[in-house]
C-alpha cells in the first residue's frame, strides 16, 4: 500500500507490480495507511485531520472519524483490527472504535507536550513517540503510562526493536 500527496491510497501487488485498487476520499495528502490483521479492511489518515476506515473489497469508506484538531502522523490497528489508534500534530492519541457506529473517540491520549510523530501498537501497550523529546509507554493491562525523555526531537519508532530517530 501506498499514501501521498495525490490525496488518495493505493495498493499494489507488489510481485507483478501492477495496481489493484485505488482509494479515493481524502481531501489532503494522505500521510499514513495500514491494514488489518485480515488485510479485509485499510485505515489511512493525514493532512485533513480525519481517520478514514475502508473497506478493501468495495472500496468504499465505512467510516470516516474526526476528531483532531491538526494533521494525523500515524494510524495503526490494534491486534484485533477492531480498534484504530492515531497520532496527531495537537499532541494526542485517539482510539477509534471499529466495531461501534460512533464517530467519537473512545478515548484520548494527551500526555505528549508537542506533536505526536509515531505509535506502534501490540497486544497489550502503545508506544508513541513526539517532538517533546519523550517515549511513552502505555501499558493497557496495567492501566499506566511508563515515560521516557530522551531530551531529543523523536520522528519515528520501529515495534520491533526499539529503534528511535532523534534529531
Amino acid at each position: 500500500m501506498t499514501a501521498g500527496a495525490d490525496k488518495s491510497v493505493k495498493l499494489w501487488n507488489p510481485y507483478k507490480q501492477i495496481l489493484l485498487q485505488t482509494y479515493m476520499g481524502h481531501g489532503y495528502e494522505v500521510l499514513d495507511v495500514q491494514s488489518s490483521a485480515d488485510s479485509s479492511h485499510i485505515t489511512s489518515a493525514g493532512m485533513d485531520k480525519c481517520v478514514f476506515y475502508w473497506d478493501v473489497s468495495t472500496a468504499q469508506i465505512v467510516r470516516k472519524y474526526r476528531g483532531h484538531a491538526s494533521y494525523i502522523n500515524a494510524v495503526k490497528f490494534n491486534e484485533e483490527s477492531t480498534v484504530i489508534l492515531s497520532a496527531s500534530v495537537d499532541n494526542t492519541v485517539c482510539a477509534w472504535d471499529c466495531r461501534s457506529k460512533s464517530r467519537e473517540p473512545i478515548q484520548i491520549l494527551r500526555d505528549a507536550k508537542d506533536s505526536v510523530t509515531s505509535l506502534s501498537v501490540s497486544d497489550h501497550e502503545i508506544l508513541t513517540s513526539s517532538l517533546d523529546g519523550c517515549i511513552r509507554r502505555y501499558d493497557l493491562r496495567m492501566g499506566q503510562m511508563h515515560q521516557d525523555d530522551l531530551g531529543c526531537k523523536i520522528f519515528h519508532i520501529l515495534s520491533v526493536v526499539l529503534i528511535l530517530a532523534c534529531l
